[in-house]
């Protein structure tokens, strides 16, 4: 859930089926596309299973599309990966959505105060287990995917074309399964969402990523080329996909049926020391 100071969101359904709806948004990440268990979802031919993520990292509302063919807009505009503003505009096949974002004030009567004595690291960084390689996300919402143009691709038909979500909440490294089909893990566990600690292992598909939280002032730094992560050859058992049985879904039917990660080959180089 989203914590208490952090800025609200609603979607009002200004176009298309069920029009004049309003949606709460109380998720980290809210998903809107046709797979069962999205929040919002969206029964018509155009729209992918997992569509649009429309993520709250804390402080801000940031909506990406998660490489759909048939795309998404903001505005009237393409959207990739941007940070919502009141009022603005989000197009998926006929529908239209208003978003209505509110920001609380911080220090109000009715505030939570909490003391964080652990620091937030400086460097959020990832080794390639199987290459050794240190990739940063340079994107506040990362995708990591099958397709062309993910944040992280892999190439390995156990992936999905999206997979899952890599974003930073308050401080902190997050992974968010998007419903995938094969399950995303930490720690040979499968995951639905997971806060991510040093030294975990994300595993998608065959590749495995060591989670490196390290104080420094490295993740300011900006990016390089990405490289494809080819897997090896072998495959584990396909793990089932659990069924969470979630009691605030939205269900709207319709009458029809890049320079993205910075890479490196260690962690001294990943923090500009030569």
């Amino acid at each position: 859930m989203v914590a208490a100071v952090a800025p609200s969101l609603r979607l009002y359904v200004q176009s298309g089926p069920n029009a004049d709806t309003r949606i709460e948004c109380h998720r980290l990440v809210t998903l809107l596309g046709s797979r069962s268990g999205c929040k919002v979802h969206l029964r018509h031919a155009w729209v992918a299973p997992v569509h649009m993520g429309i993520v709250q990292t804390g402080g801000e509302i940031i909506a990406v599309d998660l490489l759909t063919k048939t795309g998404s807009k903001l505005n009237d505009l393409k959207l990739e990966h941007e940070t919502l503003a009141d009022g603005d505009e989000l197009t998926v096949a006929p529908w239209a959505f208003r978003a209505e974002i509110e920001k609380r004030e911080h220090g109000g009567n009715g505030d939570v105060h909490t003391l964080d004595l652990e620091p937030s690291p400086q460097l959020i960084a990832f080794e390639h287990v199987q290459s050794g390689r240190i990739l940063q996300p340079n994107r506040k919402v990362c995708v990591i995917g099958r397709r062309p143009g993910a944040d992280i691709h892999i190439d390995d038909n156990r992936v999905s074309r999206a997979h899952a979500l890599l974003f930073v909440h308050q401080g902190y490294p997050v992974v968010l399964d998007l419903l995938s089909r094969n399950r995303t893990m930490v720690n040979g566990e499968a995951i639905h969402y997971r806060q991510l600690r040093d030294n975990d292992v994300l595993k998608i598909g065959d590749s495995e990523f060591r989670v490196r939280l390290v104080g420094s002032s490295v993740g300011q730094k900006k990016s390089k080329d990405v490289r494809v992560v080819t897997p090896p050859d072998t495959h584990p058992p396909v793990l089932q996909p659990a069924i969470a049985l979630e009691d605030d879904l939205v269900d709207i039917q319709s009458v029809e049926s890049s320079q993205r990660w910075r890479i490196a080959d260690s962690l001294e180089k990943a923090g500009g020391k030569r």
